[in-house]
């Protein structure tokens, strides 16, 4: 039975990728920054009670932070997934909350496994379509994305911006760069497989405490059928337009753990065309079959959202080397709603 270590493990995708593990007859070892994140997950999936363990790790940057670890346990494989969040409050300063933890993180967790993990096999990381772009409606016009593309931004770009999301794309872009350098110096025997997802949305499976603290991707779609939006927004005001189901993601992490044409490779994957107004008319039309609780709580179509240029993510070598079939947009929208109802349901 293989052992594997995933890292953020109280995340969205984390969540979704240690049920997919253990589908697939892993034993699960996650970090969590805080050991009541653990404690709150297995509260949530009591399904997961001897499958799945927990190791507190403060600052996954911090050096040998890996390393008790590697030494408590044999590790087969490794699903990289804590990163900064976009969504955070807190994180203001590129270096300190964004640059520094990504490639920190990184590094950290590669230098203890070549050192402390002789068994290791290989290493999924979940990374960004925002490696390549921070998609502005300009770029996507006339762009064409590629398992080749990089963004052309710089961290100076980010330091003078002190944005947010210009620090979260650039930070994505370096972290990812300090592996394939990782890589290309060290020569690990173990492989690497970088994931480069737009949107990802799905059920949330995760701990949620409240319909005020849903994930960044999942709160894109709320806002859709809880009142924010009066109209139909447009989708370059605040997406990307392109998605990957969250479960479907989780899929091609485990797959690429022992797929050999995977090895040392980064993957778009997923590619599906999203709009804002593909959101709303997909749970419209649930409305009238499975989900007559969304009757009536849906923005005006003004038909502002219509105009939209669609990049082209040539995510075709991913799917099919991984073998995608990925969910459609009523599997994962309707999903996504049919949860957060419960959610909102309990809380009344």
């Amino acid at each position: 039975m293989p052992h594997t270590l995933i890292t953020g493990a109280n995340s969205f995708v984390a969540a979704h990728v240690i049920n997919e593990l253990i589908a697939n007859g892993h034993t699960v070892t996650g970090t969590v920054r805080r050991t009541s994140a653990g404690e709150a997950l297995l509260k949530l999936h009591p399904e997961w009670e001897g499958k799945l363990d927990f190791e507190t790790v403060e600052d996954y940057a911090k050096e040998g932070a890996f390393d008790e670890i590697f030494k408590k346990q044999d590790i087969d494989y490794i699903v990289h997934t804590a990163a900064p969040l976009l969504d955070d409050p807190a994180n203001t300063d590129y270096d300190k909350h964004f640059l520094e933890p990504s490639v920190g993180a990184n590094l950290s967790l590669f230098k203890s496994a070549v050192a402390l993990a002789p068994k290791l096999k290989s290493i999924a990381i979940t990374g960004s379509i925002n490696a390549m772009t921070m998609g502005t409606a300009e770029e996507n016009a006339a762009a064409e994305y590629t398992n080749e593309s990089w963004g052309s931004f710089t961290q100076d770009d980010a330091r003078k911006a002190q944005n947010a999301y210009v620090s979260y794309c650039s930070s994505k872009k370096e972290a990812e760069l300090a592996v394939w350098d990782f890589v290309k110096k060290e020569n690990p025997k173990f492989a690497v497989t970088v994931f480069l997802p737009a949107l990802i949305f799905g059920p949330p499976i995760q701990a949620v405490s409240s319909v005020k603290k849903l994930n960044f991707s999942t709160n894109v779609v709320y806002s859709m059928f809880n009142g924010t939006q009066e109209e139909i927004p447009n989708t370059h005001a605040g997406m990307f337009p392109s998605y990957i189901d969250a479960r479907d993601l989780a899929y091609a992490h485990v797959k690429a753990l022992t797929t050999p044409a995977a090895a040392n490779k980064r993957f778009l994957v997923g590619g599906e065309p999203l709009t804002a107004t593909k959101i709303v008319k997909t749970l419209e039309g649930l409305a009238e079959t499975s989900l007559p609780e969304l009757k009536g709580r849906f923005p005006k179509d003004t038909g502002k959202d219509t105009n939209i240029t669609y990049p082209r993510i040539r995510a075709e070598e991913g799917n099919e080397v991984l073998g995608m079939k990925l969910r459609t947009a009523e599997e994962t929208f309707g999903d996504l709603a049919r949860k957060v109802l419960e959610l909102e349901k309990a809380e009344k």
